[in-house]
């Protein structure tokens, strides 16, 4: 691949995080080495000296797998964004400290949706394994690969000059472009690649995901199955003028009422009926077509637009349950905030204003806050969320698992509901991990008096099992696909 230097000492302080070791042995586990635990171990007789040691196996065994989990994707066993982010940090520090480059090359599959749309989830997870797979096989063996989001992936290249970045870019994009011709599914899969180069004191971290992300945002807007490297110093300059081009469109669809609400029934797992609804949150651009809030949110996180996404939200959310309370038809909603407004005083001060002013049922109302937000400031979010139960609102901590390290969210926020990560449940009923993932969430939930909800529920034998976990609420597509708001009061 044309790597420009290789460091020994290097390669044994950074060995391939992508492949997991577990760190406990059959026979002789890490506690049992412990003076105490040996004391006590010993004044046992053999019979329940043997039952303790088994129970102690496998409680660290347990917790070995679910550290592991806390590191990967479950669909496809790479890093997750939360573990590359880690690495990173530390390939970066090391080159500025002691030289040499590295690269880190983003990779972004070209019309995910439209595979799961045509065909369904199943043949777009088929998919995003099969590119995962490509990628463990064509890296190299210091090289780091990871799983950022649904069709996002990125490979961490320690010590590695331009020539090998490109040389794997191309060699990526193309075993990929030759995959889709023996594939059993009738789809044409391409990527999207995008590549910077890291070291020198060049930046550090946030700098080297922003120029990775620029270079793929080029290689898409260059009509995809494009590789694009990050090398022009104006290309920040551009980037932030497209960055306002996206504020710029939010405001416009704010101002022309070009945003809308899609809901999703929450279901009861025990009953079957709807308990609540949670809102979602669309947008029409300019030609016409509907995006999904995952398709800007970002870009409004970075132009500083989600706080008044937030507030255009939770607005129409306490309109319409003042509305059907005053029709004697009261529903509850579920609202997302985005890790910004938890530390924004002024949509704090918002909310309450709007629920002083209207006749909505703050209990009726619950505010999802996901796990994994980026929340700067925790004691005010803290605060915020103390201040939104002081009002009767309930709180739902959002995606809970994909992190499996704020168990401190748990501790300092007063949530009702835990919704369990999707990540989790999709593949459930096929994943003994995924399984006794759910099973540890809902132990902790009731430990805690706490409701669980779980997410992406896609097919009965799903439902059955979460029921028998015992868990609270479910939805999914299998339980009710979003609709527009007004078909769902129209119903």
């Amino acid at each position: 691949m044309g790597c420009a230097w290789e460091n020994r000492d290097f390669r044994k302080k950074f060995p391939p995080a992508y492949v997991y070791v577990s760190p406990v042995s059959d026979e002789r586990l890490p506690s049992e080495s412990e003076p105490a635990i040996a004391a006590a171990l010993a004044k046992l007789d053999a019979g329940d000296r043997e039952i303790v040691l088994a129970r102690l196996r496998k409680a660290e065994k347990t917790e070995a797998e679910l550290r592991y989990l806390a590191d990967h994707d479950s669909l496809t066993g790479l890093l997750d964004r939360r573990r590359f982010r880690a690495e990173l940090d530390q390939h970066v520090a090391f080159s500025a400290r002691y030289g040499g480059q590295g690269a880190v090359i983003f990779v972004d599959i070209d019309g995910l949706k439209a595979v799961n749309d045509a065909l369904g989830h199943q043949a777009g997870d088929n998919l995003i394994r099969q590119v995962a797979e490509t990628l463990r096989e064509r890296v190299r063996g210091t090289d780091i690969v990871a799983r950022l989001s649904g069709d996002e992936f990125a490979v961490l290249m320690p010590q590695a000059d331009t020539a090998g970045a490109l040389a794997l870019g191309e060699d990526l994009r193309a075993q990929v472009a030759e995959g889709e011709r023996t594939s059993a599914e009738p789809v044409s899969t391409t990527i999207s690649v995008g590549i910077t180069m890291f070291g020198g004191g060049r930046g550090g971290a946030e700098a080297v995901l922003a120029a990775a992300d620029q270079a793929l945002y080029r290689a898409k807007e260059e009509g995809r199955n494009q590789i694009a490297l990050f090398r022009d110093p104006s290309e920040p300059r551009q980037s932030s003028r497209r960055r306002q081009t996206t504020a710029a469109r939010i405001r416009d669809a704010l101002s022309q009422e070009r945003l809308s609400l899609h809901t999703q029934p929450i279901r009861s797992l025990a009953s079957g009926g709807i308990e609540r609804y949670e809102l979602l949150l669309r947008m029409t651009d300019e030609d016409g077509a509907l995006l999904p809030a995952a398709s800007f949110i970002e870009a409004a996180e970075r132009s500083g637009m989600v706080q008044e996404l937030d507030r255009w939200v939770v607005g129409r959310a306490l309109e319409l349950l003042a509305e059907r309370e005053k029709q004697g038809r009261p529903l509850s909603l579920h609202v997302n905030l985005s890790g910004a407004s938890l530390t924004d005083v002024s949509v704090l001060e918002f909310i309450e204003r709007r629920l002083d002013e209207g006749g909505a049922d703050p209990s009726r109302c619950t505010f999802e806050i996901t796990e994994t937000a980026n929340v700067y400031d925790f004691d005010t979010a803290a605060g915020f969320a103390d201040r939104l139960t002081e009002f009767g609102c309930q709180l739902a901590i959002d995606d809970y698992g994909a992190g499996f390290g704020p168990f401190h969210y748990l501790k300092r926020i007063p949530f009702d509901l835990i919704k369990i990560d999707g990540s989790f449940v999709r593949d459930m009923p096929r994943s003994d991990a995924d399984q006794l993932t759910v099973k540890a969430i809902v132990q902790i939930a009731r430990g805690l008096g706490k409701s669980t909800i779980a997410e992406y529920v896609q097919d009965d034998r799903t439902t059955e099992m979460l029921r028998e976990y015992g868990v609270d609420m479910a939805q999914g597509f299998h339980l009710g696909r979003p609709v527009e708001l007004e078909q769902m009061l129209a119903a």
